[in-house]
């Protein structure tokens, strides 16, 4: 076991649980169209590891030499950041599955929540404030939750602050699989296909052709999936939030405002209830708290139990 990182362990429990409900179903999908651009930055990011690592190694002897230092270094970026690969790949197996195990959806009761606390549709609400500057504004916050995550940890990998990436990582692997859990305890779709007959658009604000293009191909990856609750865009964001603070307050002041602006979006875009949005800082909550616990758990831990 003390060979298995923490995040491995979750990640292939969560894949043995997905092979599973693929065995009831009959339905079996790997389908996954997000991860190659993801995959050939990371790659990236390991032949600039190797060549930092080369330089540095010059001085020592031979080229072959110097390779050889640097090499494992590089290698080990592959494995440090498989986890996010992993995370997009069971997303998109999950978004196929979802609909299978769950034929029902409870936007009705979210949505009851949001008008016994609020007293209005939030989305529609929001509605009156629509321009088409703002839709763009908030089109460019719901999409950097795709980039976010990924940049801010290579920041901290490539600025050699490995227990704080491993710390970041797991944060993120614990936040990703509790909302793939809510979405197969609490099926939602979210206002967009839920309330569409009070939507006469997709976007609010006007005629916005090629940010409307942008979220439609969001929506047609998504298909019918009860990805909504909670709203893992909050959930992420905000753990990229205390991950940012924590390694540089330069990062943290950049990234606030587009955060800030994505909290909005989840809502002005009609992806989420406002009762999605709060279940999705009460994700990050528990995953910043239980992820450090996590990792120090495992190694301090684990190696025992295995000899036991």
């Amino acid at each position: 076991m003390h060979r298995f990182r923490p995040e491995e362990a979750l990640l292939a429990l969560y894949g043995i649980a997905l092979v599973a409900i693929m065995a009831t179903t009959g339905h079996w999908t790997f389908t996954s169209t997000m991860h190659g651009r993801f995959l050939e930055a990371f790659l990236l990011l390991a032949l600039l590891v190797l060549l930092r690592g080369y330089f540095r190694a010059r001085g020592i002897g031979s080229t072959w030499e110097a390779l050889k230092v640097a090499a494992p270094p590089a290698a080990m970026v592959v494995r440090d950041f498989l986890p996010f690969l992993l995370a997009l790949l069971f997303y998109e197996t999950l978004h196929d599955l979802t609909p299978l195990v769950r034929h029902d959806v409870v936007d009705a009761a979210l949505i009851a929540i949001d008008r016994a606390v609020l007293g209005v549709d939030v989305s529609v609400w929001m509605g009156r404030f629509a321009t088409a500057g703002l839709t763009q504004v908030m089109v460019f916050c719901y999409l950097s939750y795709f980039f976010a995550p990924a940049i801010l940890a290579a920041m901290i990998y490539w600025a050699g602050q490995r227990q704080l990436f491993r710390d970041f990582l797991v944060s993120l692997c614990v936040t990703t699989l509790l909302g793939y859990s809510g979405y197969l305890l609490v099926p939602a779709v979210g206002p967009y296909l839920f309330q569409a007959e009070l939507f006469p658009d997709r976007l609010p604000g006007g005629e916005l052709h090629r940010f409307e293009s942008m979220i439609r191909t969001i929506d047609s990856l998504k298909g019918f999936a009860r990805d909504c609750f909670p709203s893992l865009h909050t959930a992420h964001t905000t753990v990229v939030l205390v991950f940012a603070w924590r390694f540089s307050k330069v990062a943290f002041a950049v990234y606030l405002p587009i955060a800030v602006g994505l909290y909005i979006s989840t809502m002005y875009l009609r992806m989420h209830y406002a009762v999605d949005v709060l279940a999705g800082f009460v994700t990050a909550a528990i995953a910043v708290t239980m992820g450090p616990r996590l990792e120090r758990w495992w190694y301090r831990r684990a190696p025992a139990i295995l000899a036991a």
